[in-house]
């Protein structure tokens, strides 16, 4: 039986994963900063799409993958949520 991973627990270890392997960790990045006016390019974006896989083993839909949900950590973090509830 698979545990449900919390909405919580997910947003932390996508903020810790960005703030140590994608941003510089003087920027400050928080679970709300918006990350493509923090500077997120697309190498950027695959490394944290490869991170999610791994993680959380789940695909995002390419339909998914977008200004809006690709906002910030929480927004990342509310997708992969709903995406694991829906498995």
């Amino acid at each position: 039986m698979q545990t449900k991973t919390s909405l919580d627990t997910i947003e932390a270890q996508l903020l810790d994963f960005v703030r140590c392997e994608i941003y510089d960790p003087c920027l400050g990045i928080e679970a709300d900063t918006h990350l493509i006016e923090a500077g997120l390019d697309s190498f950027s974006l695959l490394k944290i799409l490869v991170f999610i896989e791994k993680k959380f083993d789940l695909i995002i839909p390419e339909a998914e993958i977008n200004e809006d949900r690709m906002r910030s950590v929480q927004h990342i973090s509310q997708l992969i949520h709903e995406l694991l509830e829906s498995k």
